[in-house]
């Protein structure tokens, strides 16, 4: 994949949660290739090696053989069992030699950006899912090459409630004209982290549709704000966008309503007009008036003041940017 300063930013900011997620899969693979290299040891260099471990004194005493059949639950798996085991530690092995290639995602111009994304958590589940037939078949659950397309293609809306926690950020090369940012609300659960990192321009708030109350939603200009979307305890998405469009940031951690939790920094100066990758100026603007909208502090005016007279509006820089937002998004004007 060709080589962009940005992404390559953006991945700086995300690194802890992808390290510790190839680390995971590293460790397991070593695991599953210690369980291997235990199941090729002929139960006498086993013994051996128990008798070994238990040391002088047990010499005479102990039967290392009948000890450790104890400890030998996997003792009657199969040679198609043991193959299945195989092929999931090659599928993690495989996984792990991407680096962080795995974590990457290009849409080519003109191209789906749901289904690029849906085919790298696919491609990324398949470690999940490599996971699963380990634990299942060394214990006797699943017998021989039973689920074993789970080592091929592991779909997301497989994936458990846990294993969406564990999800690795993404970081995703995309045409501001293939950027619908409501095809990623499928994959917002547990802590998936999407990035998106815009090639030219773009509508002004396309990820404003995402912002439900338990989502981190960031659009920014700047790749090391993306720290504190990796921070983030749950599902997120965030797109570095050109010096045009809206930059803002909706935090679920900052308050219980909706305006304590979306601040916005900057809008377009002038209302859209012209389409952009099929969405026209009239959804731009609707776009932008709905991040105004959410944006849009209560009236401070309407609450009533100790002696039951209505008090002054407050100034609040807030109440400004919002209403100079509404101002901003207004269609009133004809094109």
């Amino acid at each position: 994949m060709p080589s962009d300063k940005r992404v390559e930013k953006v991945m700086q900011a995300l690194a802890e949660q992808q390290d510790a997620f190839r680390s995971a899969l590293g460790t397991t693979v070593d695991q599953v290739r210690s369980f291997l290299a235990d199941r090729h040891t002929g139960e006498n260099g086993k013994a051996g090696r128990i008798e070994a471990e238990l040391g002088p004194f047990a010499a005479g005493h102990i039967n290392a053989n009948r000890f450790s059949a104890l400890f030998t639950n996997e003792a009657n798996l199969d040679r198609l069992t043991i193959e299945t085991i195989e092929k999931a530690r090659d599928t993690m092995s495989e996984l792990v030699s991407r680096d962080s290639d795995l974590f990457r995602v290009k849409v080519k111009k003109g191209g789906c950006l749901h289904d690029e994304v849906s085919k790298a958590l696919e491609n990324i589940g398949r470690a999940f899912g490599a996971v699963r037939v380990f634990e299942l078949t060394r214990s006797g659950s699943m017998k021989g090459n039973e689920h074993a397309r789970s080592l091929g293609a592991f779909p997301y809306e497989r994936w458990s409630r846990g294993e969406r926690r564990l999800a690795p950020p993404l970081v995703v090369q995309v045409d501001g004209a293939d950027l619908q940012g409501e095809a990623l609300a499928e994959f917002m659960d547990g802590r998936q982290k999407i990035v998106l990192v815009v090639k030219g321009e773009c509508a002004p708030a396309p990820l404003v549709r995402l912002v439900t109350p338990g989502t981190f939603v960031m659009q920014t200009t700047e790749a090391a704000d993306f720290g504190r979307l990796a921070a983030f305890e749950g599902p997120g998405v965030g797109a570095l966008v050109p010096n045009s469009a809206a930059r803002f940031v909706h935090d679920p951690a900052a308050g219980s309503e909706t305006w304590e939790r979306l601040t916005v920094s900057h809008v377009p100066e002038k209302k859209p007009r012209l389409s952009v990758g099929g969405r026209s100026g009239f959804q731009q603007a609707e776009e932008l008036k709905q991040l105004a909208a959410l944006a849009l502090r209560p009236a401070a005016g309407a609450a009533a003041t100790t002696d039951g007279e209505k008090g002054p509006p407050l100034s609040d820089p807030v109440d400004k940017l919002a209403a100079w937002l509404l101002t901003q998004a207004d269609l009133s004007d004809s094109d």
